[in-house]
């Protein structure tokens, strides 16, 4: 049995506003690399959005939490709501969201998700954040800001980076995959799965810039239930049709609820 090297990577509390607006453009061209790429693991999420979502969508008040540079916004607006709300953190990000919105239903601000302050109680019918929480200091916070906002029957869909194989690594000392002699990718690296809070890759992706927060699956779906959510439904995503990652999903969706 292979002894991996004990974790330990440097500590963040927290990703704060300067480090967002810091880091705007490389994210902004993260994210266009990955909308561009057909093949990036974005597009089966997405996909499953527009399938879980859609009907429901027509006529509704939209909430996108930790929007980004608003691309979930601007395609939920495909689907006939009322209105799309894009809020983040980061201003430089929101001056990018609000610089490529296409439609006068969609809106963006600056706001906390772990507060959503600006936002009134029972005044979103369908809430979603795709790919932030890991980014999040204080998830339970999020779940409850959340909560209070949806109308009673209101729909949450949450999607992270999937807690049980995207785990805590180092680009170092313990890295994500196990590799052949040419490189290739074997098999992932689950490790460090228990050890929650934040995290850094020491590497100069999104997590070695950012770091990242990790939670356990039942952390996570315990957290959801307690902030006064049921839980519709929860969906593995994997981006390939053959390989390792048609067989391990990289991104898990959460399909909640506020009750009558």
């Amino acid at each position: 049995m292979t002894n991996w090297p004990a974790l330990s990577w440097s500590r963040t509390e927290g990703v704060t506003v300067p480090a967002y607006d810091a880091v705007a453009d490389f994210y902004v061209a993260f994210v266009d690399r990955l909308l561009a790429d057909p093949g990036s693991f974005w597009h089966p999420l997405l996909e499953r959005y527009d399938e879980l979502l859609g009907p429901d969508l027509s006529g509704a008040c939209v909430l996108d939490i930790a929007c980004g540079e608003g691309h979930l916004a601007r395609r939920l607006c495909t689907f006939g709501p009322a209105s799309v709300l894009g809020i983040d953190l980061a201003p430089a990000l929101i001056e990018v969201a609000t610089k490529r919105a296409d439609d006068p239903r969609l809106s963006f601000r600056v706001d906390d998700a772990q507060t959503l302050a600006t936002i009134p109680d029972a005044s979103v019918d369908v809430a979603v954040s795709k790919l932030a929480l890991m980014d999040i200091a204080d998830h339970r916070a999020l779940f409850q800001a959340t909560a209070r906002v949806l109308v009673p029957g209101g729909r949450f869909l949450l999607s992270l980076l999937h807690p049980c194989f995207e785990t805590p690594f180092h680009e170092e000392r313990a890295p994500r995959f196990l590799l052949d002699d040419t490189g290739r990718r074997l098999a992932y690296r689950i490790q460090a799965y228990a050890q929650e809070g934040p995290w850094h890759s020491g590497g100069s992706g999104v997590r070695g810039r950012l770091g990242a927060h990790h939670r356990t699956l039942s952390t996570l779906v315990n957290d959801l239930l307690a902030a006064g959510l049921t839980l519709r439904g929860l969906y593995e995503v994997t981006s390939a049709p053959v390989g390792l990652l048609s067989q391990v999903p990289q991104t898990l969706l959460l399909d909640a609820q506020r009750p009558d």
